[in-house]
């Protein structure tokens, strides 16, 4: 059996956040920093450089983000670890593209994911519902939390994630949810010291309703390229955003759900940015319209449990909409990846549901916001 991702609460001012999670999720966060430590090695990245290159995000961030550097530095407190290290938990995709020794294929150091929203005329209760498969390291499934947060100055938020991180997929209280996919350009690492990912999904999520959450989004300056997927519960909308350090490409859906993978789609971001993410793994081209296919077959509605059935697909294996790690040895991005959890949201009933390693696993664990 794979266990269920532990429930990690959390309230107050942003550093009493922080160390209250880091005491409660120290083995997880520990546990996650010996996979990077170990894939940094892989890649000829020292860790004591690496941890050089988060303290120089550190300084960087400190008044750009204040509250979250509070909640980080709580938490490495509460974990008993350096700051720098949670920094690396959060930034990794950022502090790879800064570093002045990074491997080449900086791809191979970010995840993949295929995530879909279905809109209300397409759900059987007629709510909004926001799902994903997250495909990295088989490994992180070990290190990961749901992260239940309360505060007196921001939603309430309920978020799947890395332990140490801010915020991965989740929703808030006033049905804002958020996905990220990794997108590859030639941008990357251009733009130095942005927000890490990890952040800028927990600011949408702080903002408040939709409109905030978009705001946002758009005010926060970015390091590296990433799809986010934001949808709204209350108003039964959604908008994807393909972001580059220099560009925002926004698309509404086209009919009753959405769909998205690893490349550029919009027509403006493929005639401007080069993709170079097609190349490490061009199963993405076919991997977003089959979701959209699936979910459309024969009219069907859907709920949560029959998303996690499409969400199973294993055609194109080991490299599909669920990835498998068995086959995937060898392949040209050097790490062995899989899904390494299936995340379904239904943000106006207030669930979230998780299966680790669904590829290998068919339990699935529910959470609820309240």
């Amino acid at each position: 059996m794979v266990a269920a991702p532990k429930l990690v609460e959390i309230e107050g001012p942003a550093y009493e956040r922080g160390l209250s999670y880091g005491r409660q999720a120290d083995v997880q966060l520990r546990h996650g920093l010996g996979v990077y430590r170990d894939l940094f090695c892989q890649h000829g990245l020292g860790w004591d450089s690496v941890l050089a290159y988060a303290a120089r995000l550190r300084e960087a961030l400190a008044p750009q983000v204040p509250e979250a550097m509070d909640e980080l530095r709580g938490i490495a407190a509460g974990a008993g670890v350096q700051l720098e290290e949670v920094l690396v938990i959060n930034g990794r995709s950022e502090i790879i593209n800064l570093h002045a020794q990074r491997p080449r294929d900086t791809g191979s150091l970010d995840d993949g994911c295929t995530a879909a929203v279905v809109l209300p005329q397409l759900s059987v209760s007629g709510r909004l519902l926001h799902v994903q498969n997250w495909d990295w390291l088989p490994d992180c499934a070990e290190s990961t939390v749901v992260l239940r947060i309360r505060s007196e100055r921001h939603p309430d938020i309920l978020t799947y994630v890395e332990a140490g991180g801010l915020a991965r997929a989740g929703f808030n209280d006033q049905g804002v949810a958020i996905t990220g996919n990794n997108l590859v350009s030639a941008q990357d690492g251009k733009a130095p010291f942005g927000v890490p990912l990890s952040v800028i999904r927990r600011r949408v999520l702080e903002a408040g309703g939709y409109s905030q959450a978009l705001t946002e989004l758009y005010r926060l300056p970015r390091t590296v390229s990433n799809n986010m997927t934001i949808s709204c519960a209350q108003s039964g909308d959604c908008l994807n955003f393909e972001t580059t350090p220099a560009e925002i490409y926004w698309q509404a859906p086209e009919g009753a759900c959405l769909t998205h993978s690893n490349h550029f789609v919009s027509t403006q971001a493929r005639a401007r940015e080069r993709d170079l993410g097609i190349a490490r793994g061009a199963d993405t081209l076919f991997r977003d319209r089959r979701l959209r296919r699936l979910i459309e077959a024969a009219g069907q509605k859907h709920d949560l449990g029959s998303l996690a059935d499409v969400l199973d697909d294993r055609f194109g294996a080991p490299r599909g909409i669920i990835r498998t790690p068995q086959g995937n040895e060898g392949e040209t991005n050097a790490y062995l990846s899989a899904t390494v959890a299936m995340i379904l949201m239904d943000a106006r009933a207030g669930e979230m549901r998780v299966r680790q390693l669904p590829y290998a696993n068919g339990d699935t664990h529910s959470y609820r916001l309240h």
